[in-house]
């Protein structure tokens, strides 16, 4: 594309573009919205519509919570808080509350008013501590504990200020449904109306609809919390009336969603945990009553933030993994939360699995793997031998019966990553060819530390070998020893496992190897589509007879791909006729996070790089957005010297799916994996420019393909990252997109 042409085009696109204060205006709206949402742990914009409707039932009540929202979000702007945390409508929310709690206990008006000025800045200042507070010293998530704490102190501070007029009638709107329904799903939803403390029956209808919108599982959970904390209150002998008129009900609604999905990982055991969140609600909540009468003062959302709390709390510390995962990263809905922890499953290591890089350097034929059928069986299952063979799978020259014969003979060990040696065994002799010595089983080693209790062992090394001492701190790369013949080693080859302790012969761990190149049954077992010829893989467990390259990233094709926090891309992209812009901001989330977000916040693309290749973890936003089509381009880049090794991915196509579809796989997610688009790709590398092709199975993906590109191809140009992204259909480019200067 020349530069006049691209010129032309951005001119006849910015020309398109609506004016900033159009902008402003509808950014606003939408950060709005998402505060709204965010009630129920979603950001979903059209379920905070409905939600904003459910508010308005009643208008002067819907109001004040607007006036809430509002005046939260301008003191957050003013106190200079980041701009990401005000979009994500964290502050607005809290405000929104305040407003709508406070709405319900005291009549509009201009004291009303100017009292909202001064606890919409306390809202600001009290959620900006306690984030900080509970989030990063804690680990617990702050919740609504800033609109629980900013209320009370509104109700205990109007008791001196007789300006404030107190609402002597409740507020009360058409009770549309009411006696029309069974008593339970009328409690129900008016139990789902009190989440935005209204008190009627369409209130909870349309709150119903909105998390019918936002999460299907959501709304599952919500009426299992309800049942469960209901029928604790119920039975134990509480009065019924407390669910609505004292706001009991929608506490067990929030505890249930928010442990059974939202800070929890969607699973059957999940389930259970949300029936047991209803009823400690209910608990909770009667004894919250109780104390809290005598002060006047209402429960609020307290027993919903006290359950959580302290099962999330409970569970960061445990001391096994049990059947519950605690959700990683920024909690979204529970699909969300689902299907990026089963994708990133299916792509990436275990986090409990220790994960090491090859302890040799060069091509090498494992020649016994984790349960092998000769030495590595019961407590020492999973180890590796490794051996080098030429191209016809000779493993010697001549005969093979001196040990130099044999090519993995004084070939470098090197450590397979960082960490401290701990114990060096360097004098035993090297047994002849054919012979073993039982009585050393092991041989000549070196044990590494890396971290907690992960060890390492690289054994049967040669006599003297050893360029290491004890107490040595080591790199990942760094030359060890050499491979020898020394104990129980017929023949020279190197015996390496992880194991739990720093003693010789020490049962071993189930470990994964990282970043290497394989044979295509290595790859088969990990997981990858199958592949001619030889595939890069990020991690597997290779097998007896698998050939395993270590590889040896490129600088040069990792600064290429870089993508430094703080870039700002503007993408102008044809599809057709039609031209338009996306612009996209590299950033670095509240957790430590690299991702990739559009600038009305709507798409994101979670981001990892590290020496050895670049990934996108997901995708959330919706289906037409290029930032899309790149997470699929850029799945995997591994940083790869061989330009001609392939490899595979799975990555979620979940996001591309038509709404009904996507309904219906995220509904199984929990039990079966739905939604994957096989990939296979390849680069090419010119010095300057790093070419990404990317080929979908479409085929393989069945509905989850629908509607995807069957080719994807991305250019990264050192300096600048990504500069071109073109995706083909049937033959046909249908989007051809570049970097605007």
């Amino acid at each position: 594309m020349s530069v006049a042409t691209t010129q032309l085009r951005a001119t006849d696109a910015r020309a398109t573009v609506l004016p900033a204060p159009v902008r402003h205006a509808a950014a606003g709206v939408r950060a709005g919205l998402r505060a709204y949402a965010l009630v129920l742990f979603s950001q979903n914009p059209w379920a905070g519509l409905l939600f904003v409707a459910a508010t308005m039932v009643v208008p002067s009540h819907g109001m004040a919570g607007l006036l809430g929202l509002v005046m939260t979000t301008g003191w957050a702007r003013l106190l200079g808080r980041p701009e990401r945390t005000i979009r994500s409508g964290f502050y607005g929310f809290n405000g929104l509350l305040v407003g709508l709690a406070l709405g319900l206990y005291f009549r509009m008006g201009l004291p009303f008013v100017g009292l909202m000025g001064v606890l919409t800045l306390l809202t600001v200042i009290v959620s900006s501590a306690l984030s900080n507070l509970t989030e990063r010293y804690v680990g617990v998530p702050v919740l609504s504990l800033p609109f629980v704490l900013v209320t009370w102190a509104a109700i205990l501070a109007t008791r001196r200020f007789a300006g404030v007029e107190v609402a002597l009638d409740p507020v009360l709107a058409s009770d549309w449904g009411s006696g029309h329904l069974p008593v339970m799903a009328e409690l129900l939803l008016r139990s789902l109306g009190a989440c935005f403390f209204q008190l009627s029956v369409l209130s909870g209808a349309l709150v119903m609809a909105g998390l019918l919108v936002a999460s299907r599982w959501a709304a599952i959970l919500a009426a299992v919390g309800f049942v469960s904390g209901y029928a604790v209150y119920q039975g134990l002998g509480g009065p019924t009336g407390d669910l609505t008129a004292h706001f009991v009900g929608f506490n067990f609604i929030l505890s249930s969603i928010a442990v059974g999905g939202v800070f929890l990982l969607l699973s059957p055991g999940s389930l259970a945990m949300a029936v047991a969140a209803g009823a400690v609600t209910a608990v909770l909540s009667a004894a919250l009553l109780a104390f809290l009468e005598p002060f006047g003062l209402p429960v609020l959302a307290m027993p919903f933030i006290l359950t959580t709390q302290l099962v999330v709390f409970a569970l960061m510390t445990r001391a096994t993994a049990g059947g519950l995962r605690l959700v990683a990263g920024t909690p979204g809905t529970p699909e969300q939360n689902l299907r990026r922890t089963v994708y990133r499953d299916r792509r990436y290591p275990d986090p409990a699995l220790p994960a090491m890089h090859l302890p040799v350097m060069g091509e090498w034929l494992v020649t016994q793997g984790p349960d092998g059928p000769h030495t590595h069986q019961g407590l020492w299952a999973h180890a590796w031998d490794f051996e080098v063979a030429d191209d016809e799978g000779r493993r010697h020259r001549g005969t093979g019966e001196a040990l130099e014969d044999w090519l993995a003979w004084r070939a470098p060990v090197v450590a397979p990553a960082d960490g401290r040696v701990i114990r060096v065994i360097n004098h035993l002799e090297d047994t002849p060819v054919g012979e073993v010595d039982v009585a050393n089983n092991w041989g000549n080693l070196v044990i590494l530390w890396h971290h907690g209790d992960v060890f390492s062992a690289m054994c049967h090394l040669a006599k003297g070998s050893a360029t290491v001492r004890e107490g040595d701190t080591v790199v990942r790369g760094q030359v060890l020893a050499r491979v020898g013949a020394s104990g129980r080693s017929p023949v020279p080859h190197l015996h390496f496992q992880v194991q739990g302790s720093g003693d010789i012969g020490a049962p071993t761990r189930r470990a994964a190897l990282l970043h290497y190149v394989a044979t295509p049954a290595d790859a088969a077992r990990s997981g990858g589509v199958d592949v001619e010829g030889r595939a890069y893989m990020t991690h597997g467990v290779p097998d007896e007879g698998c050939r395993v390259q270590a590889v040896r990233p490129d600088e040069g094709l990792r600064q290429a791909a870089s993508l430094p926090p703080g870039r700002t891309l503007r993408w102008l992209i044809r599809e057709g006729e039609q031209l338009r812009e996306e612009t996209w901001l590299s950033e670095i989330d509240a957790l430590g996070g690299r991702r990739l977000v559009s600038d009305d916040g709507r798409a994101e693309a979670p981001l990892y790089a590290d020496d050895s290749y670049l990934t996108v973890l997901d995708y959330s936003g919706p289906p037409d957005r290029l930032l899309g089509l790149f997470s699929l381009a850029a799945a995997r880049v591994p940083f790869l010297d061989d330009p001609t090794v392939p490899w595979t991915d799975a990555p979620s196509a979940m996001a591309f799916a038509s709404p009904l579809a996507r309904m219906g796989r995220e509904l199984v997610l929990p039990f079966m994996l739905a939604g994957a688009v096989p990939t296979r790709s390849h680069l090419s590398w010119d010095g300057l420019r790093l070419h990404v092709r990317t080929e979908l199975d479409l085929e393989a993906a069945g509905q989850a393909g629908r509607g995807l590109p069957a080719r994807l191809d991305l250019t990264f140009e050192t300096g600048r990252g990504p500069v071109a992204l073109r995706a083909w259909r049937a033959g046909h480019l249908v989007v051809d997109a570049e970097v605007m200067p």
